[in-house]
């Protein structure tokens, strides 16, 4: 094991220890850090009939993942007033003290919110350590360099984590091509698709569908079999993914989490 790769292990270590230490109570469960690397649980499950995605019970990862944020979470005060009794609280807190997620303004992060494009691109590219380096030039008509997510999402797309629209979709959009449509609320499927590539996750191709409502010709089957599979997301009752629902900032938040400590 590289030098570097054991520094970046007992950074895990101690920013998940503090949190454990800081979050207690607040709805999130956590294991503690062991010597041989950091356990991370994930927050507590919701009632399958609240309509939000409740989180896996597939059991605790227990080894790191192979891609790490460069900057891990240490602890910080909670500035946000609406999150205390969220089921996701434990991943919106730590992506928040990484320095990953910011809220909808300085006291509310609106996990209910629908989640954007581009919030989902901020956010993808710093919690999975994607290189911010200035671009070169403007590759979306509707991403121009004055826009609050333009350094996220041409990063992203360089790295081949984000993706615009077709020409016929951006026209059914009434945008010019090439679109990106930053404002545009993302799915489940979209983010759980998104989420596989930049961990990396190899696919799995499961012969019968965990979810009856994402068959096996659907295009993201085999990114949310896979996510699914490895307890990265889980469906909204037990047969039922909702593939085409608009995600919500907190189960965006969950996702990501679960995707950065998920090996």
């Amino acid at each position: 094991m590289g030098t570097n790769r054991v520094k970046v292990i007992v950074i895990v270590a101690l920013g998940l220890a503090a949190l454990i230490a800081l979050s207690a109570g607040k709805g999130a469960v956590y294991a503690s850090a062991s010597a041989a690397g950091a356990k991370a649980a994930l927050p507590k499950a919701v009632p399958t009939n609240t309509g939000v995605a409740t989180t896996p019970t597939r059991g605790i990862p227990t080894a790191l993942p192979s891609v790490l944020p460069t900057a891990l979470a240490t602890e910080c005060a909670n500035p946000f007033v609406d999150i205390d009794g969220n089921v996701f609280y434990g991943a919106i807190h730590f992506l928040n003290c990484a320095g990953m997620i910011s809220g909808t303004d300085t006291t509310h992060y609106s996990p209910a919110q629908t989640a954007t494009r581009a919030q989902f691109a901020r956010i993808v590219t710093l919690a999975f350590g994607v290189p911010l380096i200035p671009p070169s030039g403007q590759t979306f008509i509707d991403v121009p360099s004055g826009y609050f997510g333009y350094l996220y999402i041409e990063n992203g797309y360089a790295a081949h984590l984000l993706s615009g629209y077709t020409a016929s979709q951006c026209a059914a959009a009434n945008a010019a091509f090439p679109c990106y449509l930053p404002n545009r609320p993302i799915t489940r499927a979209e983010l759980t698709r998104l989420v596989v590539g930049a961990a990396h996750y190899i696919l799995i191709n499961p012969p019968n569908p965990d979810f009856v409502d994402v068959p096996n010709d659907n295009f993201a089957y085999q990114y949310i079999e896979t996510a699914y599979n490895k307890g990265v997301v889980h469906g909204i009752d037990t047969t039922h993914f909702a593939p085409n629902r608009n995600i919500r900032r907190d189960e965006m938040a969950q996702i990501i989490y679960a995707g950065v400590i998920t090996p």
